[in-house]
This record gives structure tokens, C-alpha cells and sequence, in this order.
């Protein structure tokens, strides 16, 4: 501040995911030109005058909310009940009649929908906010709701029914209304209650709990009152403060301080309460806290990450600010556009995409970037390399046939390529994760996936292992005892018709499939627990029952495991069968072999 000028830097991932929150909150109020003056020449700075920044932060409450409504409108509750007033306006326009059975038990479904969401407690808490006595009127249209009764089998629907349908279309159209009521002040903006209340407890609650309105007690008051009062009028005040008399430091920002009552215990899974648990600090003597304006950033937390499917991310890219804002606010457009479909939604997928196009448009070399996950309540850190990048877009077309493959475990849904990328940034190769999808295969297993997915798994797996086992090469003599021993793509498609010949042989001399199952569970779990022997023996034998030689490319999994978990897998995959597929014509110019 030695210019007279605040300075927010960037600093650690959670930090730049506020400051870059607080930037898009203001630049889609306030227009990107006013925002982007106060960006330093560095690109790695914001710097306000104390005026400057007063007048940002009016209205900021209002701000605060348009920016989630606009990104995240469409998956909401809120949004899910609005889209449906064009189905109802065709419907009247028209003067349509139902005539399909499966149309009415849609109408049925939005109906049992809008009673139980009109239910919801944060809903309850808002209504009178909107409008006088706005929670009786919204009860009783919720009570005149009610399913329409479906004809039985054979039966057409009737008059009545149709006169029932838009009975009820009606009352929803005037739920609709309801919802679309904002209060608005005199700068023109407006208090969108329902909105907000989806946004607090679907989104902002992943960062940040437990003070202002997702304190307990606050629950019923205003929303937008209740972040004004505690996080903007308190940095206000901190702003228009003399601050030459301040004995601390921000522990963040290095900006003066007055005391250390603001903590950062309100933080999800990186903060604590220092009253509660003081053994957390040294000398049970509490050393960091923050300033008021730094709080406030830290609410922007939410508006930092890229939200979808019950998941977070941001892309910690701190070499300047425009690079934060191009890669993470690329990701959500990529994924909030026209075409937005929320049961399609892949952040990994939009990741990939965006870190390639800047790439491609980057001046500098792309370095190491700290990706941060947010699944299961819980942070995960993983960091995006060159090398892995590289690996990923070569292997572009095989990970985009695992885009909606899923398998099952305990009840819970995992696609392939979230799971996949996942892996390889953590650096783990995928035998694991293939062994048991696998095993899925053999044990009939429900999950939605093929064999080209798991050859596909295999090949990119191959070029992750090349690339490792490059990166750990020092010495030259070395590199080029072992050239010789490395598998190329065409062995793994190789070993892999051997497997579907060596199943057809084997087959037709057993003519049992219980046979080649114990045969399969035996590959499979000596595959699992990595014993070549137990592997080389089952294989052995079963080559002698089918009177068939055994591959020459099997010499080579004595060479390391992974050539043994390659090749093994490569046959075992083989053995479950053959897909019936066509390369592109990309693929023809980019692999080696063929199926």
C-alpha cells in the first residue's frame, strides 16, 4: 500500500480462486472493461484506490447471486421449474389435447416434481420475502396441484382427463409467476429469492458453511441482507478505516490489520474454528488471521471453481490472471452454453479441451498446473504435466470412447473417463482400474462398457508406461540394452487375436463355457496379484488342452511386470471375446496393426 492503493496478488490455490470469483462476480455485473483497468501491467495484480474499490462492492450482495443465477441457472431447481413454462404456453397456443399415454405420465412426473421441490424448506423460508402472505398462496396452489389419473390399459384418455391436464398446467403456469418475481431497488438491481436459496445450499456451502446465511439460526432471514452485513459492510468499514495505527499484518495479503478476530474457520476442509480446537496452532496461541476484505474474497471461493454433476474444479494456472480467467472460465462455457445437457457434463473432458487450445495459443511454455478437485465433500490436488497433456491429446479419440461408459461399485455410479484422467494425473498406470473391469467382464457384472474400451485403456496405458520409463532413463546404455524388450501397439493388438483365436481352438475342443470361465478367473487373478508364474502356468496348460503353440511375444513378459500386465491383459481381453468395429480414418493414419 506504499502507493496508497490496495493490492490483491495472487497467491495459493484457494486464494486465487477467490480473487478470481470476485473478478468474474464484477465482470458480469459490471462489464469486463471496468474490471480489467485495475489489473496491473504484471497481469498478476489487482490495485485499487480506496474509492475505487467502495464503489465496486455497492450492491456487491445483489452481484454476488446474478453471477451464480447466470452461469448455473439451467440446474437448478429454480431453473428446471421456469423452463417449464414453454411446454405449457405451446401447450395453450395450440389448444392441444393429450392423446399418448407417455406424454401424460411426463405431465405427472413435472407435477409430483413441482410438489415436492414447493416443499422444500429453504423454498418455505423465502416465499414471504417475494410477497405479502406469498407462503399461504404458494400452499394452497400446491395443494390444488394433484397427478392426473391415468386411464387403464386399452382405455384412450378421455375428455375429462384433458380438462384435468390443463386445470392443472394452469396452476403451474401461476407457480411459475410466482417464481418469476424479483424485488428490485432503485439501481435496477434485483433480489431473485428462490434462485438464491438453490445456489447457497447446491453451491456456495461446497466452499465456505456456517456463517452469514448458512449459519443455522440465519436461515430464515434475508439472503441477500445476510452476506451484505457480514462479508461487504464489514470490508467496507475495514476500507474507510485509518489504518496507520494497525500493529498486525494479514497473514494473506500483508495488508495492516487491527486484531485477529477474523479467522478463516468458515472455510470447508481447510479452515478451523481456533476457539474449539486451539491445539491446531502453536502454543495453543492463534497467529493467523486475515482482513475483513480478504473474507469477502474468500465467499468468492464458489464463484472460482467450475461446478457440474455433484463436482468441482479449478485450474490453479497462476502464471497470470488472464490465464486463471481464459482456462477456468473456458471450462464453463464450454459446459453452460446452448446445448448445455447436465447428464453429459465431463470437467476433465472441458479441462483437456481448454488446456489444449491455450496451448495452442500460448507465447510461453506451458509448465506444471495445479488442478484442484472438489468430490465427496473433500479437496483432491493433482498436477497437470507437459508430458501428461501430450499423452492425453495423442490419445484423444480412445478416451473419447470411454465419454459416458460406466461401471458400478457399492451403489455408485464411476465413468471411465473421469476415472482414467484422473489416474494418469495422479500418475498411477491403469492395470488396476482394467484388471477390474475385467473381471466385471467375466463375472457378468452390470456396467456399460465394451471390449474396444478396454483395449483402448491397454494402448493408452502402453504410451503412459513408454513415456515413464523414458523420463526415468539416465544413462544411454541402459536406454538401449532394453529398446529391444519394449512393446509397441501392434504387439498388444497381436496378442490380443491370439486370445480370440485361442478361444475359438479352446471352445471347440471343450465346447463348455464354464470351462473357459474357470480358465478366465485364473488369467484374471494371477493378472491381479501379479505372479507371472501362476499366469505362465495356466496359460501353459490351456494352450496344450486347445493343441495350440504359445505366442512368441509371451518371452517378453519376463522382461519387467509391465510387459507382463500388458501382454496379460492384452490375451485376457482377447479371450472375453471380439467387438465387431470399424477404424476411422484418423485411426488408420495414427495406429499401428489392426484388431
Amino acid at each position: 500500500m506504499s502507493d496508497g492503493k490496495m493490492k490483491l496478488k495472487l497467491k495459493d490455490w484457494l486464494f486465487n480462486a477467490g480473487l478470481l470469483g470476485f473478478i468474474n462476480i464484477l465482470e458480469t455485473s459490471d462489464g469486463e472493461e471496468k474490471v480489467r483497468k485495475f489489473i496491473d501491467d504484471q497481469n498478476r495484480c489487482l490495485k485499487f484506490s480506496k474509492e475505487e474499490l467502495l464503489e465496486l462492492l455497492e450492491d456487491f450482495e445483489y452481484k454476488y447471486f446474478d453471477f451464480f443465477i447466470k452461469r448455473y441457472g439451467k440446474t437448478l431447481t429454480y431453473g428446471k421449474i421456469l423452463e417449464f413454462e414453454e411446454y405449457i404456453d405451446d401447450f395453450e397456443n395450440e389448444n392441444r389435447k393429450i392423446e399418448e399415454i407417455e406424454e401424460l405420465k411426463r405431465i405427472n412426473e413435472k407435477i409430483g416434481f413441482f410438489k415436492e421441490k414447493l416443499k422444500s424448506n429453504s423454498y418455505k423460508a423465502a416465499y414471504d420475502f417475494i410477497k405479502n402472505d406469498g407462503k399461504n398462496e404458494i400452499e394452497k396452489l400446491e395443494k390444488a396441484l394433484k397427478k392426473v389419473k391415468e386411464p387403464k390399459k386399452n382405455e384412450e384418455i378421455s375428455d375429462s382427463i384433458n380438462q384435468d391436464i390443463k386445470n392443472n398446467l394452469k396452476i403451474m403456469k401461476e407457480i411459475i409467476n410466482f417464481f418469476k418475481l424479483k424485488i428490485s431497488n432503485e439501481r435496477g438491481y434485483s433480489k431473485n429469492y428462490l434462485a438464491a436459496k438453490n445456489i447457497a445450499y447446491i453451491l456456495i456451502n461446497n466452499a465456505w458453511n456456517s456463517v452469514s446465511f448458512l449459519n443455522r439460526g440465519n436461515s430464515a432471514k434475508d439472503i441477500y441482507e445476510e452476506y451484505k452485513s457480514y462479508f461487504v459492510d464489514t470490508a467496507k468499514e475495514y476500507i474507510e478505516m485509518d489504518k496507520s495505527k494497525f500493529k498486525y499484518k494479514c497473514a494473506v495479503t500483508n495488508m495492516p490489520m487491527k486484531d485477529f478476530k477474523n479467522t478463516l474457520g468458515f472455510l470447508n476442509n481447510t479452515g478451523f474454528d481456533v476457539n474449539r480446537k486451539p491445539s491446531h496452532v502453536w502454543n495453543f496461541v492463534n497467529d493467523i488471521a486475515v482482513t475483513p476484505l480478504v473474507i469477502l474474497i474468500y465467499s468468492c471461493v464458489p464463484a472460482g471453481f467450475v461446478y457440474g454433476a455433484s463436482k468441482g474444479m479449478f485450474v490453479n494456472a497462476n502464471h497470470s490472471i488472464e490465464q486463471l480467467e481464459s482456462i477456468n472460465n473456458g471450462m464453463a462455457s464450454e459446459i453452460y452454453n446452448e446445448n448445455f445437457n447436465e447428464k453429459n457434463i465431463s470437467l476433465y473432458k472441458n479441462l483437456l479441451r481448454e488446456m489444449q487450445k491455450r496451448t495452442n495459443e500460448s507465447k510461453y511454455e506451458l509448465s506444471d498446473i495445479q488442478v484442484v478437485k472438489y468430490e465427496n465433500e473433500t479437496y483432491r490436488f493433482t498436477l497437470l504435466s507437459k508430458n501428461i497433456l501430450q499423452l492425453l491429446n495423442k490419445n484423444k479419440l480412445r478416451l473419447d470412447r470411454l465419454l459416458d461408459k460406466w461401471y458400478i461399485l457399492d451403489r455408485r455410479y464411476f465413468y471411465l473417463y473421469d476415472v482414467t484422467i484422473s489416474e494418469l494425473l495422479n500418475n498411477e498406470n491403469l492395470f488396476s482400474l482394467i484388471n477390474k473391469l475385467c473381471h466385471y467382464k467375466i463375472s457378468k457384472v452390470k456396467g456399460n462398457y465394451n471390449l474396444r474400451n478396454l483395449e483402448d485403456l491397454l494402448l493408452v496405458n502402453l504410451e503412459y508406461i513408454r513415456r515413464l520409463k523414458e523420463m526415468e532413463k539416465a544413462e544411454k546404455e541402459v536406454k538401449n540394452k532394453k529398446v529391444s524388450q519394449e512393446l509397441e501397439e501392434k504387439d498388444v493388438y497381436s496378442i490380443r487375436r491370439d486370445g480370440i483365436e485361442f478361444r475359438k481352438a479352446y471352445l471347440g475342443k471343450s465346447g463348455n463355457d464354464k470351462k473357459l470361465g474357470s480358465l478366465l478367473y485364473r488369467l484374471q487373478n494371477s493378472l491381479r496379484i501379479k505372479d507371472v508364474n501362476m499366469f505362465m502356468d495356466t496359460l501353459i496348460s490351456g494352450h496344450s488342452y486347445a493343441g495350440r503353440n504359445v505366442h512368441y511375444l509371451f518371452g517378453k513378459i519376463f522382461t519387467d511386470d509391465e510387459n507382463f500386465q500388458t501382454l496379460g491383459h492384452a490375451f485376457l481381453i482377447g479371450l472375453l471375446g471380439e467387438d465387431k468395429f470399424e477404424k476411422t480414418g484418423e485411426e488408420k493414419n495414427t495406429t499401428k496393426g489392426d484388431e
